[in-house]
C-alpha cells in the first residue's frame, strides 16, 4: 500500500497459538522507504521476509537494495525477519539501546516475556549495529530526513519516527487500540508518550496495527480513544488491585471482566501491564 510515492505499508497477518488450542488472529505492519537504497521500518514475523522481498520486486526494485532496518522495538512480530534480511543483504540494523538485550538474545526476551508461540514469530536474534536515541536523524540517500523520537511505555526503548518534510508520523505500538489486549510495561511513561504525540502537527499517522490515518479528525480521535482506554484501565486497576502484596491473576480477571475484554486477556503479560498502574 502506497502512503506516498516513496513510503509504502505492508501488512503481515499471523495467528498466535494460545493454550487449549485457541488461535488469535493478529496482524502487524512494516514500512518500506524507497530512496536510492531501501530502508525497512520493522520486519514483521520470521517468514515475513518473503512478502517483503516480493513486494519490493513488484515495485521494480530488488531486496539486495535494503541497506537499513530500523526496529521500533524488540517484540517478536517486529523483529521476526531482521536476522534473515541482514544475512541476505548485509544491511545495518538500528534500535534503541534499552531494547538491545532482547534483540540480540531472544532467549532473554522469551524468559522475561513468554508470549504464546514466541518462537513461531521469531526464531533468531540479530546484532544491532547502530544505537538510537532521542533526536537522532537518519537521512537515507534519495529520500530525506527521518527523526527519531523516544516514546517509551509499550516497551522501554520504543521509538517513533517523524518524517518532517511529509508531516508523517510512525508510532509503532505506542498508541493502544480501544478494546484490544492491554500490552505495555509502564502506564505513566505510555501516557507521557501519547501526550507528546498529541502535541505534534502531522498529516498522516502510521501505526503497527492500523491502516494509515490521513484525516486530522480521524488522527485525533484515534489518539484520544487510546488515551481514554488507558484511563479506563487505570480506574479499574485502582479499584480492584487493592492488595499490593497480592498481584495475582485474580485481580487481573476482575479488571478484564469490568472492562468486558475477552477472557484471553487474563494472562501474565496483561497482568504486568495492569500492575504498572500501581
Amino acid at each position: 500500500m502506497k502512503i506516498t510515492r516513496k513510503i509504502h505499508a505492508l501488512r503481515h497477518d499471523f495467528k498466535i497459538h494460545l493454550p487449549g488450542g485457541q488461535k488469535l488472529d493478529r496482524w502487524v505492519y512494516s514500512y518500506i522507504v524507497f530512496g536510492d537504497y531501501i530502508t525497512l521500518i520493522d520486519t514483521g514475523l520470521k517468514m515475513s521476509y518473503k512478502k517483503i522481498y516480493a513486494y519490493i520486486e513488484s515495485q521494480g526494485r530488488h531486496h539486495h537494495e535494503i541497506d537499513k532496518i530500523i526496529l521500533s522495538h524488540s517484540h517478536p512480530d517486529h523483529m521476526g525477519s531482521a536476522q534473515k534480511i541482514k544475512k541476505d543483504t548485509g544491511c545495518v540494523v538500528f534500535a534503541h539501546e534499552t531494547e538491545l538485550d532482547w534483540i540480540e538474545n531472544i532467549e532473554i526476551q522469551f524468559n522475561s516475556r513468554p508470549v504464546p508461540g514466541f518462537f513461531d514469530l521469531v526464531d533468531r536474534s540479530v546484532e544491532v549495529d547502530v544505537l538510537l536515541e532521542e533526536g537522532d536523524k537518519i537521512s537515507p540517500s534519495g529520500f530525506g530526513e527521518m527523526r527519531i523520537i523516544h516514546t517509551p511505555g509499550h516497551s522501554p526503548g520504543s521509538i517513533s519516527i517523524l518524517f518532517p518534510r511529509q508531516k508523517i508520523f510512525f508510532t509503532g505500538d505506542t498508541i493502544p487500540v480501544k478494546g484490544d489486549v492491554p500490552n505495555y510495561l509502564d502506564y505513566k511513561e505510555l501516557m507521557g508518550s501519547i501526550q507528546r504525540i498529541k502535541s505534534l502537527k502531522i498529516k498522516v499517522l502510521l501505526t503497527s496495527w492500523q491502516e494509515p490515518l490521513k484525516a486530522d479528525k480521524e488522527i485525533q480521535n484515534f489518539i484520544s480513544e487510546g488515551e481514554e482506554y488507558l484511563k479506563s484501565i487505570d480506574k479499574a486497576v485502582k479499584l480492584h488491585y487493592k492488595d499490593i502484596d497480592n498481584l495475582s491473576l485474580t485481580n487481573c480477571r476482575k479488571v478484564v471482566s469490568e472492562l468486558e475484554l475477552p477472557a484471553l486477556c487474563i494472562n501474565p503479560i496483561v497482568n504486568k501491564a495492569f500492575c504498572s498502574h500501581l
